[in-house]
């Protein structure tokens, strides 16, 4: 299976900031996801580092009380990180971080291996046809589906151990490494592996080589990105959504090396270590251009005696080339506006006085619909929505959009029964109702001039300017022949 490419020519944005360089070549790079820390071992060493992107520094922690040897993996699971190394399958190495010390435990894996991962609680690792999960809770180690052998990548069956796994939340993605071209995504649900199309050769004319240790995820552009070949300086890039590759060109040579994905704002990108051979250091960023429109109409209706509401379509559309990744609708309410509901057809919507909704990944072409229902007082209200993205856009002029409401008092029936007519004309047109047509019939109860009843009910909302009959008492009837009662003679 030859490794596919993408053309050329990118609708992205990228580029690469040089950092700190490290004190000592490195391997067994990982992050702490909460804290944005890199974490890594010495390669051919035992001492152990830590980089603050805030800082731009380097500081020496506590030294591996295991030796790295040529080169390892490591991961971050719950406050520790987990280092493995491909020379030594009987051991491995647990750094706590919160008290900068050290403890080992045995090789899960029983081969020496720099391919790991963790998700879901539990550490990934895999070495030649061997992959399993092990559960530091438990300390339960548990074999998995057999990898892929890669038969057509003409390297020895299965992963070697200077590749990699990564956890994208559902599902593993890993390539052979140590210079082989596999390449293949494991499902955790279904515990079985696909290969994928392998990853490209890179390298000078005869000595072409595919990638070597170390790969991240970025989540933003939903990518997975290794490095390689030996000596060279290929940044290998994996679209999953597209099922393509593509390469750019590392600022610096590489050997087995490390990377890091750090989603820390403001210093967000993937860390990329020289490895074994120096110890240059630098962070790629990526972002993908893209177009995304935000349009919004609205109803408005006077649901109470006090209160309106207004129902605002909104829809966020990805006009391309690219997707876009960490969507956001941001909607600050109108003053004296409280939400009722929001719901969307992607994602998710919180946020009381502003309204936030995550909608995720938006594909060129696609959009997403959000109901948002606001409880309003009378009058003019405006409503303001604007949608952002981690991706580049090329035209932020349509991303807001705005809509101007007249919601207008109802017409509330008031009390009528048994007002003269005049005052019932006067409290309907306070009422904001418009008095209707006016009947007149006879009534021995109410006295004649006022009212006997109106054509709704007392309460009743209606439309502001309603009209509502009235019907007027012209008093009792008289009987036809009727006789003065006689005198006394």
């Amino acid at each position: 299976m030859a490794g596919l490419l993408a053309p050329s020519a990118q609708a992205r944005v990228e580029s690469f900031q040089a950092l700190a360089p490290s004190s000592v070549p490195l391997t067994a790079v990982t992050t702490d996801p909460g804290s944005g820390l890199i974490y890594a071992q010495e390669n051919q060493g035992t001492n152990f580092f830590v980089y603050n992107p805030q800082t731009n520094a380097w500081s020496e922690l506590a030294p591996s009380p295991v030796e790295s040897g040529n080169n390892g993996g490591a991961a971050y699971l719950g406050g520790k990180i987990y280092v493995v190394y491909t020379s030594n399958s009987t051991e491995a190495a647990v750094y706590d971080i919160a008290s900068n010390s050290w403890t080992t435990m045995a090789n899960p894996l029983g081969v020496g291996t720099g391919n790991i991962t963790a998700g879901d609680g539990k550490l990934y690792l895999a070495g030649d046809l061997k992959f399993a999960s092990y559960d530091p809770a438990t300390g339960t180690t548990t074999p998995l589906a057999e990898p892929p052998k890669f038969e057509a990548a003409e390297c020895d069956e299965g992963f070697e151990p200077w590749g990699a796994l990564v956890f994208d939340g559902s599902k593993i993605y890993g390539h052979q490494g140590n210079g082989c071209t596999g390449f293949a995504v494991y499902d955790i649900a279904a515990n079985s592996w696909s290969e994928l199309p392998f990853v490209p050769l890179a390298g000078e004319p005869g000595s072409e080589e595919g990638a070597i240790l170390g790969a991240v995820i970025d989540p933003v552009t939903n990518t997975y990105l290794t490095t390689g070949p030996y000596a060279g300086n290929t940044l290998f890039r994996y679209d999953i959504e597209a099922g393509t590759w593509s390469t750019s060109t590392l600022p610096f040579e590489v050997e087995d090396n490390g990377m890091a994905y750090v989603s820390l704002p403001g210093h967000e990108g993937v860390y990329i270590i020289q490895g074994e051979e120096g110890t240059e250091f630098t962070r790629y960023m990526e972002k993908n251009q893209t177009d995304l429109s935000a349009s919004m109409s609205a109803t408005a209706v006077a649901a109470t005696a006090t209160n309106g509401e207004i129902t605002y379509s909104v829809q966020i559309k990805n006009n391309g080339p690219e997707r876009a990744g960490g969507v956001v609708l941001s909607d600050p309410l109108p003053a004296g506006a409280s939400l009722i509901s929001a719901g969307t057809s992607q994602g998710a919507c919180t946020g009381t006085s502003t309204l936030s909704c995550s909608l995720g990944v938006l594909r060129s072409g696609t959009s997403v619909d959000l109901t948002i229902k606001l409880r309003t007082g009378f009058g003019t209200v405006t409503n303001t929505a604007t949608v952002s993205s981690f991706a580049d856009d090329s035209n932020q002029a349509n991303n807001s959009s705005s809509v101007v409401s007249s919601v207008v008092q109802p017409c509330v029936v008031p009390k009528l029964k048994k007002l003269r007519l005049k005052k019932a004309k006067k409290a309907l047109r306070k009422a904001h109702c418009k008095p209707g047509k006016v009947k007149r019939r006879f009534n021995g109860k109410i006295k004649k001039g006022k009212v006997v009843r109106s054509g709704k009910r007392r309460g009743v909302l209606l439309p502001a300017g309603s009209k509502v009959k009235l019907i007027v008492s012209k008093g009792e009837k008289q009987h036809k022949n009727h006789q003065k009662p006689k005198g006394k003679h």
